[in-house]
């Protein structure tokens, strides 16, 4: 979730996975340095300061990732300060979304000029940091989830860690020349960027992308991404995979914006419904009502909170049982929630996206790209893998596992203290 062609990296000497059963050694991602500079012990840095757009104590907060991440710290013995800087609920619930956001969305349809975006919103968001700051002095990092927060007036290190920038969102996902506000939003963040000690995407495609846009030179793809499991439940491969191979049940995930992958698959499913009559569609993060009909056979949970005990439970279940994941929503299919569908064990077909490939090669022996965006198409790309004998199946599902089980938070958190305690030592890293 590691690049094949370019040059990122991992620390000094770490294998690089560049598709499943190929790695790639001696590659510098992160640094270059002295084979004779010597590393402090990783609790070098003891407390660090979390800014996280909602409460990182719970799951709900921006995909899992401020929790899980948290935890992964703490586990290292890291004292964590918990800040969060999402905006004020009441402004934005009483005032902008009522009020305001019909108006811009009128005048701006194909945008989306949010209350983050406000000035407002980055005042009281200002003084939240500041007091933050005054409070926990003797933090040894400021950690930032999301790139768009002020990273003046401190003399402690700061980290921004993301996924993508505005810019990129605007320009690249959604193929759109930014607008008059956009332009001075992503200007915006490009000074923030520009200023940080260091930042962090979990793409090694996106890194590369803001490496050519951007001078700072402390952008790194920490040589893995992470899957947010909040499963207690152990992995047992022989069971889960004697359940898997005689499963007659296809799983979805994605929320609105992967509607059209859902709508793509639901066609391809009627499709199948007449060779495989058993056969189930369960989607998570969509519900009925988004869809004009359903066929039998399909059934849809909404969103699935992993911080209650119950949508939890479920969630996992969907993915213990699922015969194949699929998203066909081009450009993007479900980075986060595919990964984790891999990890138990799950065979998949997703669309061919930059990120997914420079992580895991092509082909891919745990399932199938979907090239063309077609019914016929994805019909037969799920045909194909319903009709591999167990065996073969159960190879597919093992390579998907083994493609993924590194992507730990924790390994993801001792690669990252590794990183920023070489921060700390020089304040500059060279590349």
């Amino acid at each position: 979730r590691l690049g094949t062609k370019a040059s990122y990296g991992t620390l000094p000497n770490s294998p690089i996975t560049t598709g499943y059963g190929q790695t790639k050694s001696n590659v510098n991602i992160l640094f270059a340095i002295s084979s004779k500079t010597s590393y402090r012990s990783q609790h070098m840095i003891r407390e660090i300061t979390l800014f996280s757009p909602g409460d990182s104590r719970s799951l709900t907060c921006w995909s899992n990732v401020p929790c899980l991440f948290a935890r992964a710290l703490e586990h290292q013995g890291i004292r964590i300060n918990r800040v969060n800087i999402y905006s004020n609920k009441y402004i934005r619930k009483l005032i902008w979304d009522p009020f305001c956001a019909p108006i811009i969305q009128r005048l701006y349809p194909s945008h989306a000029y949010l209350y983050e975006h406000t000035r407002i919103n980055r005042f009281l968001t200002a003084l939240t940091i500041s007091r933050a700051r005054h409070k926990y002095v003797h933090s040894d990092l400021e950690v930032f989830i999301g790139y768009d927060y002020p990273v003046k007036k401190s003399n402690i290190p700061c980290v921004l860690l993301s996924d993508w920038t505005f810019e990129y969102l605007i320009t690249q996902r959604r193929g759109l020349t930014p607008c008059t506000w956009e332009t001075e939003e992503i200007k915006r963040q490009n000074q923030i960027l520009e200023k940080a000690d260091c930042v962090i995407s979990l793409f090694p495609d996106i890194i590369q992308y803001m490496k050519k846009k951007y001078q700072n030179p402390n952008m790194y793809y920490l040589g893995q991404n992470v899957i947010n499991n909040a499963d207690e439940k152990p992995l047992e491969a022989n069971e889960i995979l004697n359940e898997k191979k005689v499963s007659n049940k296809l799983l979805f995930i994605g929320r609105k914006p992967y509607l059209p992958g859902a709508k793509l698959l639901i066609s391809s499913f009627q499709k199948l419904q007449e060779q495989y009559p058993l056969l189930e569609l369960h989607i998570i993060g969509l519900s009925a009502s988004d869809f004009n009909r359903l066929p039998e056979n399909i059934f849809c949970y909404g969103y699935l909170d992993k911080s209650n005990d119950e949508q939890r439970s479920l969630y996992y279940q969907l993915l213990r049982n699922a015969r194949i994941c699929i998203n066909p929503t081009p450009l993007w299919a479900g980075y986060s929630s595919m990964i984790e569908a891999m990890y138990y064990y799950t065979p998949i077909i997703t669309s061919r996206y930059q990120s997914f490939v420079d992580t895991f090669g092509d082909p891919i022996q745990f399932g199938s790209y979907l090239i063309e965006h077609t019914i016929e198409h994805l019909a037969s790309s799920i045909h194909q893998l319903l009709k591999t004998d167990p065996e073969t199946y159960c190879q597919k599902a093992s390579f998907a596992h083994q493609a993924v089980k590194g992507f730990t938070w924790d390994s993801f958190a001792s690669i990252f203290l590794s990183t920023l305690n070489q921060v700390i030592q020089k304040k500059t890293i060279q590349i």
